[in-house]
């Protein structure tokens, strides 16, 4: 297939490589993850974004914005992350593909979507699924397609991994994502324990702005904004991931990164949180307002209580190694879908009858990730097997 991905964001000047260079936010990084599974497949596939000049990068070619007038293409994906949330210039280029989608890293649709008439809208979850839905009546919930988020093979843990200290804390996202809760949490961990510590990537640049670091003190270190490989073996170092917050996360692509490195995620039950960390089994979910003094002593406790269990830690830990996809995945998932698309929603993968949605019990699409219900959309790992009926005599 032949593959192009648009998106007109301009406030992040970036390609393919990028992401490995100096590290960038979720929905960018997907882009350039997910160009590059596809392309690994052996698809025909670019990227016409606010890259600086013309190049290829693990196998995808990217364009420049402003060189394209016309695309011609079997499928065209828009994806906006950032900046205007906004794909109304794709409208003004001469267009032709046999597919059209729009790929959601948020809770809502960017400005030109109902002009663009996609066939398809790629939500990251159920829970972005569900918003659009709520939000945007208009777009039916067989038409949204759920698709996580990936991760890289260097991503997870191995035995040559750089060696783990069992109270050291991570946190690697925007300020805005709940800094100031991991913050109060070491803080009081210390107060006991000074062997705890808290260790902080991303930062304003992570979105674009200015750096700000925060004020120094005793326990906490800030690095910044770093590149995707380095911040893989911050995880693999560090013991457990911070993401007490009140934003209702789309998606999460850094708890998928941290639990591929073996780091226990620690988060607020918000957003498709829920859906990717099972408490008790593949990380824990804290519930309380973050900025509440309650919420922060529990998080410690558990942080706490947790660490001074190692049989315990290894079995979360195994089960959070084992839960995200390669971005490998995703891209075979893709693949089928837009196959399915381009065939009138039949032929190559039908929906199967006997695999029925455990929200709403349609039948699914049996694909690589697990079981896509083609009348909700709903997505899952498991699904509701119906018993084949006695033949009649």
């Amino acid at each position: 297939m032949q593959i192009a991905i648009y998106s007109p964001d301009r406030h992040f000047l970036y390609d393919g490589s990028t992401p490995d260079r100096q590290g960038v936010g979720g929905g960018l990084t997907a882009r350039v993850r997910i160009a590059a599974a596809l392309a690994k497949r052996g698809h025909s596939v670019s990227v016409i974004c606010n890259c600086p000049l013309r190049r290829r990068y693990d196998g995808v070619s990217y364009i420049p914005l402003d060189s394209v007038e016309r695309i011609e293409t079997d499928v065209l994906v828009a994806h906006s992350s950032g900046d205007k949330f906004d794909i109304d210039p794709l409208l003004a280029l001469s267009v032709k593909a046999r597919v059209k989608v729009v790929a959601i890293s948020g809770i809502g649709l960017p400005k030109g979507t109902v002009e663009f008439a996609p066939d398809s809208v790629y939500a990251c979850s159920n829970f972005v699924r569900k918003e659009v839905a709520k939000l945007f009546p208009y777009v039916a919930l067989k038409d949204i397609f759920v698709t996580h988020y990936g991760i890289s093979r260097w991503n997870r843990m191995s035995l040559f991994g750089p060696s783990r200290g069992p109270r050291r804390l991570i946190y690697s996202s925007h300020p805005s994502k709940g800094f100031d809760a991991s913050r109060e949490v070491v803080r009081l961990l210390r107060v006991t324990d000074q062997r705890f510590t808290l260790h902080c990537y991303g930062g304003n640049r992570l979105w674009g702005g200015a750096e700000d670091p925060p004020s120094t003190e005793p326990g906490i270190f800030y690095g910044g904004l770093i590149n995707q490989r380095n911040l893989a073996a911050q995880y693999q170092r560090s013991a457990f991931l911070m993401q007490l917050q009140t934003r209702a996360e789309p998606f999460g692509i850094t708890v998928m990164e941290a639990m591929a490195g073996g780091c226990l995620v620690v988060a607020s039950p918000v957003g498709a949180f829920t859906e990717l960390i099972q408490h008790g089994e593949n990380g824990f979910l804290v519930d309380g307002d973050p900025a509440d003094p309650l919420t922060v002593r529990r998080a410690a406790e558990l942080i706490r209580t947790v660490s001074d269990n190692p049989a315990l830690v290894r079995r979360i830990r195994r089960q959070a190694s084992s839960t995200p996809f390669d971005w490998g995945t995703i891209a075979a998932v893709w693949e089928s879908h837009l196959e399915w698309l381009m065939a009138g929603k039949k032929g190559q993968n039908p929906q199967a009858e006997w695999a029925q949605c455990v929200e709403c019990a349609g039948n699914s699409l049996v694909l690589a990730d697990g079981y896509h219900c083609v009348s909700c959309g709903y997505f899952g790992r498991q699904c509701r097997v119906m018993e084949p009926q006695a033949s009649r005599a």
